[in-house]
């Protein structure tokens, strides 16, 4: 029994591995094939990506930070009104916009006044991101939500929304594609 078993639970680690490291690489892949989608005038709460928490424009319509996560790769800030960004941590560019999340809380599953350039807020309807979007998207599976993303190619900007069971949208997220 022991040989036996410790083969099947090898078999079992190697198959999970196998198929996350397939989804990994299906996302990445199916990004690539997706028809690019205009998004040089998308915004989440008038901030684009490569926009600086260091402006003064962000900083009157923002405050400070409420809150911060530790993150190897970038600085993650928590701000008012549900936002939250990731920028560049060091160098010139410190303090680059490379993310602008929408995200709703358990407490409030889709109370936040931010929304896309198009009007697409937590909330909206998978149906109406499409209406607004269009077909040219790809699709991904993470956290137990259906995403629909988008993809810039010109510009290296994808925006993501993440749907929750029953079509609903609980996640935006507006990326310089290169983030990870």
């Amino acid at each position: 029994m022991g040989k036996m078993y410790y083969k099947r639970k090898l078999v079992i680690v190697f198959t999970i591995i196998g198929i996350s490291l397939g989804l990994y690489v299906y996302s990445a892949f199916s990004q690539k094939l997706t028809k690019s989608t205009d998004l040089s005038d998308e915004s989440i709460g008038g901030f684009k990506v490569l926009d600086n928490i260091s402006s003064p424009e962000f900083i009157r319509e923002y405050g400070e930070p409420i809150d911060q996560d530790n993150n190897n790769a970038y600085d993650y800030y928590y701000w008012k009104g549900g936002l939250k960004t990731a920028s560049i941590k060091t160098d010139e560019d410190k303090g680059k916009i490379m993310r602008l999340i929408i995200s709703s809380t358990d407490d409030a599953q889709f109370e936040n006044s931010l929304q896309t350039s198009k009007g697409i807020k937590l909330g909206s309807k998978k149906a109406d991101v499409l209406s607004k979007y269009g077909d040219h998207y790809y699709k991904s599976y993470e956290q137990g939500a259906d995403i629909i993303g988008y993809i810039d190619h010109k510009r290296n900007i994808t925006l993501e929304f993440w749907c929750v069971p029953g079509g609903r949208v609980a996640e935006i997220r507006l990326d310089d594609a290169g983030v990870i």
